[in-house]
């Protein structure tokens, strides 16, 4: 029993911590994942103080570059053997559900992406350019002459619980004339955390010069860095689309799994008019096809869990939208 005490009274943090770990993973509360982020900054804090007592500040401050050293040698030596810049990396969001889930830890390796390829000439390519971002107008949902409305995420969480109304100022499920690239949408479902089913719009296809490439859950999940301007930011962790060959250069089309569009297609503006919003992006700010040499690794491993720990320090503790519904 004394032995049993000890152990509990030298492991007291460590318990803590993870006792706020598993309760954030019930609940989701923020203010257990800010007590536990708290934890840990005091745990260190405190096993620190009680090193240079015990040992002397001298031998605790070169214990502490000790353990830096190593951190830096494991990151360093893992990312040469898995030949990548990042060997490891945390899930801040939700837009890869239910496959990879907010705050798993992921194992990466650079290696060739496994993703459906076509080649494409660079002047073919600028036009393609042209084509991949879209504009989605949202509007009443209630069924007014002139359009059909239908569930989309963006006009739900950012234009008043609205309706996508027209993509590119066309309706909806409009037939595509254009030969060299264009986007194929269907209807999909959506599943909330009541169980409830949602209808909504999601893309399903994209033809490139007469070939049509269906979203595949087989091609791996990559973690890219997004251009300079892009709406996104920070590592991203979605699945390749599609591999677009341009006279020797790579670039590819990136979906998260439960996002109903291409990356590529996100909007970084929105304008109002009336009871209707539009969102778009423009040259100043949007998100770009992906060049190879952006995409630090595909993912190998999915550990659980762990990454809540970069969440909770770097200050990821505010649920991002997209975490109430999964694409079924």
């Amino acid at each position: 029993m004394v032995e049993y005490k000890k152990v509990v009274k030298e492991n007291a943090g460590y318990m803590l911590i993870v006792a706020l770990l598993l309760l954030y993973v019930l609940t989701k509360l923020n203010v257990v994942a800010l007590l536990c982020a708290i934890s840990i900054a005091g745990l260190f804090i405190f096993e620190t103080f009680e090193g240079a007592k015990q040992r002397g500040w001298r031998k605790e401050v070169e214990e502490i570059l000790v353990a830096v050293i190593v951190g830096v040698a494991i990151w360093y030596g893992g990312g040469f053997l898995l030949n990548t810049p990042a060997p490891l990396d945390g899930v801040t969001s939700c837009s890869m559900l239910p496959r990879i889930e907010r705050g798993d830890m992921v194992v990466l390796r650079g290696t060739q992406i496994n993703a459906p390829g076509v080649e494409v000439t660079s002047s073919e390519w600028e036009q393609i350019k042209q084509k991949l971002h879209t504009n989605f107008t949202c509007g009443p949902c209630g069924n007014e002459e002139g359009y059909t409305p239908y569930n989309f995420s963006l006009c739900r969480t950012s234009c008043m619980n609205s309706c996508l109304i027209a993509i590119d100022d066309k309706p909806v499920f409009s037939d595509s004339n254009d030969s060299l690239f264009s986007y194929n949408y269907e209807m999909c479902k959506l599943k909330n955390a009541s169980g409830d089913i949602l209808n909504s719009v999601c893309l399903k296809s994209v033809t490139v010069k007469g070939r049509t490439f269906e979203e595949n859950y087989s091609n791996d999940v990559v973690v890219y860095e997004p251009e300079q301007n892009s709406v996104f930011y920070g590592s991203i962790i979605h699945r390749a689309f599609l591999k677009v060959s341009v006279e020797g250069k790579e670039y590819y089309l990136i979906k998260g799994d439960n996002n109903e569009i291409l990356d590529v297609q996100v909007p970084a503006y929105k304008a109002l008019d009336g009871n209707q919003c539009t969102f778009y992006a423009d040259q100043k700010k949007e998100n770009q096809p992906v060049p190879l040499e952006k995409i630090k690794g595909k993912v190998i491993l999915r550990i659980p869990y762990l990454g809540y720990f970069k969440l909770f320090l770097w200050g990821y503790l505010e649920i991002p939208p997209g975490c109430d519904t999964v694409i079924g």
